[in-house]
């Protein structure tokens, strides 16, 4: 597989909704993490517009393929920012008026780029069944979602209307940080329908209690539909697809800040999907998104199919390797 040669085979030829959230993010540089009852001095803060379905939306909007989203703004001060954001890319924001303001992310991120979130929800995490009433559900190929959207009672009301889903269609669930807060009696219920996990190896493992990336990879393709994408950092990424489990090797970038870098892998595995690249191949792409992304500072930042052909290994032949289990 060679990412500039899937980047000239992304014609879309399957329907997207993207579903979930779109927040602020203040982001501020500590020297390290605070402790209970301490003192720290923060660096650079500044704010950008995310939230991890936005995150996932930007890939395939910088990729130029088509999406339908429903992320949902208020009325306040965030939703006016979010908004004047939502203008500035050419979006097509969904506002919602009398369900309150848009929530907000604090985001410290250390001098090795890993990122700690502070969420204050807002109307992302409070879902009206009639917006997803209004939207022809069985009609679409592909939906994303996160778990930020699957906790408590917003996530029974996003899933009763993911019933309508096609048995042929595939729900790419990236349920994130908020893993340990998401009942196993939702979870259930989303495994129900035809869904592919995409998640990190630390959710990996705390959805299924194996000991290795792996065997968690293998395990959630068995209680789903057969495929799962785990990634790995600069390991690269796990992907079990038709009985068989690789790992798809990532790119060579100096880490910047790791915010919204798995949003982006989503975002790129959700573009290759859709213009019917292999799972495998889509995952190299998904790689090549997120290194993107953690190339830089702050999410949302993934770059087009240009400044994604100039990633070191790019024009290499990157060939999947077996895991042994």
């Amino acid at each position: 597989m060679q990412l500039s040669s899937l980047l000239t085979r992304l014609q879309p030829k399957r329907k997207v909704l993207i579903i979930g959230s779109v927040l602020a993010d203040v982001l501020v540089k500590v020297d390290t993490m605070p402790v209970s009852g301490g003192d720290l001095t923060g660096h650079d803060p500044h704010i950008k517009i995310g939230g991890c379905s936005f995150n996932a939306a930007d890939v395939l909007v910088k990729l130029g393929l088509p999406l339908t989203s429903l992320l949902p703004i208020g009325e306040g001060p965030w939703a006016r920012t979010i908004t004047a954001e939502f203008m500035r890319r050419k979006l097509n924001p969904c506002i919602f008026e009398g369900c309150g303001d848009n929530g907000w992310c604090l985001t410290l991120i250390e001098p090795n780029g890993e990122r700690t979130f502070i969420t204050m929800p807002g109307i992302e995490t409070h879902f009206h069944p009639q917006w997803l009433q209004a939207l022809d559900i069985a009609s679409y190929d592909l939906i994303y979602l996160s778990g930020y959207q699957t906790e408590g009672e917003n996530g029974e009301v996003i899933v009763q209307s993911l019933q309508a889903m096609r048995q042929d269609a595939r729900l790419i669930y990236d349920p994130g940080p908020r893993t340990p807060y998401i009942s196993q009696r939702l979870l259930n219920k989303l495994e129900a329908l035809p869904l592919l996990y995409a998640v990190n190896e630390h959710e990996a493992q705390q959805l299924t209690a194996k000991a290795t990336p792996a065997q968690a990879a293998w395990a959630l393709a068995a209680r789903t539909c057969g495929q799962a994408v785990v990634t790995c950092g600069a390991a690269g990424a796990i992907c079990v697809d038709g009985g068989k489990i690789e790992k798809i090797p990532s790119f060579n970038i100096t880490p910047i800040d790791t915010v919204g870098s798995g949003d982006a892998h989503s975002g790129g595995l959700m573009a290759g999907l859709m213009c019917n690249l292999s799972l495998n191949e889509a995952t190299l792409l998904a790689n090549a998104c997120a290194a993107s992304v953690t190339a830089q500072e702050g999410a949302a930042c993934c770059g087009d199919r240009t400044q994604l052909r100039h990633l070191p290994g790019a024009e290499a032949e990157l060939m999947p390797t077996p895991i042994p289990l």
